[in-house]
C-alpha cells in the first residue's frame, strides 16, 4: 500500500512539474538595424513597433539608437507584424514570426526609402519616435501624433498604438485596463479618469507614460501585496505647468 502511494505521488509530482514548465513561456529578444536605403546612413530615433497582424494592438516597441540599432526584449512566441517608421521615409512592414524553438529573432538590416512627398512638406528636425520603451514603461511622445487643434486628452490616447478607449470611458493599453490617470506622478481630478480625459487639453501634454505601479494599500503599508495597477502618467510641457492645479 505504501509503495503504491509512493509511486502515485511521484507520478503526480512529475505531471504537476511538467504542466508548470509548460505554463512558463520563454520570452525572446527581437533586434535589428535601420538605415537609409540611398546613402546607407543609420537612422536614429526611428519608431519600431511589434503589433498584431491586423494592427489593432501593439505588444512592444522601441526606438533606434545612434547607430540605427534596436532591440525589443521579452517578446512572446507568436505571429506579429513589425512596423518601422521614420519621418521623411516610407513606413516599413513585415510579418514577424517568433518561434518557440529560437532563443532570439534577428530582423537584420532594414533599409527605409525616403519619401519625396513627405520631405517636401515637412521640416525634418529629428522627429521623436511615437513610442519609446524604458524598462517597464511605455513612453508616448504627444508631439508625434496629429490631433485636431483644441482637442482633449481622449483624442490623443485614441491615436496611441496599442490603446483602446471604450464608449464607457474604459482605457486599455495593450490589453491592460488603466486604473488611474496621473499628472507628473500625482492624481488629478481626484482620480476620475473620465474627467481627465474630457478636460485636459492635448496642447499642454508632452509625454504619456504607461506603467504598472503598486496598489494604494501596498504603498500605505509598505508591504508588497503583489497587486499592481496600470496607470497613465502625463508629463506637462514646462510653459503650461502653471495651468495645472492639484
Amino acid at each position: 500500500m505504501n509503495k503504491t502511494l509512493l509511486v502515485f505521488t511521484i507520478l503526480f509530482a512529475g505531471i504537476v512539474c511538467g504542466l508548470s514548465a509548460q505554463s512558463v513561456e520563454k520570452l525572446r529578444p527581437v533586434s535589428g538595424r535601420v538605415m537609409d536605403a540611398e546613402n546607407g546612413e543609420p537612422l536614429a530615433g526611428g519608431s519600431v513597433m511589434i503589433m498584431a497582424p491586423d494592427t489593432t494592438s501593439m505588444f512592444a516597441g522601441s526606438s533606434t539608437g545612434t547607430n540605427g540599432r534596436f532591440i525589443i526584449k521579452d517578446v512572446k512566441p507568436g505571429q506579429y507584424l513589425i512596423k518601422i517608421s521614420y519621418i521623411g521615409y516610407h513606413n516599413f512592414y513585415r510579418p514577424l514570426h517568433v518561434a518557440d524553438s529560437t532563443n532570439s529573432v534577428a530582423v537584420g538590416t532594414v533599409l527605409l526609402t525616403p519619401s519625396s512627398v513627405m520631405l517636401e512638406t515637412a521640416v525634418v528636425k529629428g522627429q521623436a519616435a511615437q513610442v519609446e520603451v524604458k524598462e517597464d514603461t511605455l513612453i508616448f511622445n504627444a508631439a508625434a501624433f496629429k490631433v485636431p487643434e483644441g482637442s482633449v486628452l481622449e483624442e490623443l490616447i485614441r491615436k496611441m498604438p496599442g490603446a483602446e478607449v471604450a464608449d464607457d470611458g474604459t482605457i486599455k493599453i495593450n490589453g491592460k485596463t488603466v486604473k488611474k490617470i496621473l499628472v507628473e506622478g500625482k492624481e488629478f481630478f481626484s482620480g476620475q479618469k473620465n474627467m481627465a480625459m474630457k478636460n485636459i487639453p492635448t496642447e499642454i501634454v508632452d509625454k504619456v507614460k504607461a506603467y504598472d505601479k503598486q496598489s494604494d494599500l501596498a504603498r500605505i503599508t509598505g508591504i508588497d501585496d503583489g497587486e499592481e495597477e496600470t496607470v497613465l502618467d502625463l508629463s506637462i510641457k514646462k510653459r503650461h505647468e502653471t495651468r495645472m492645479v492639484w
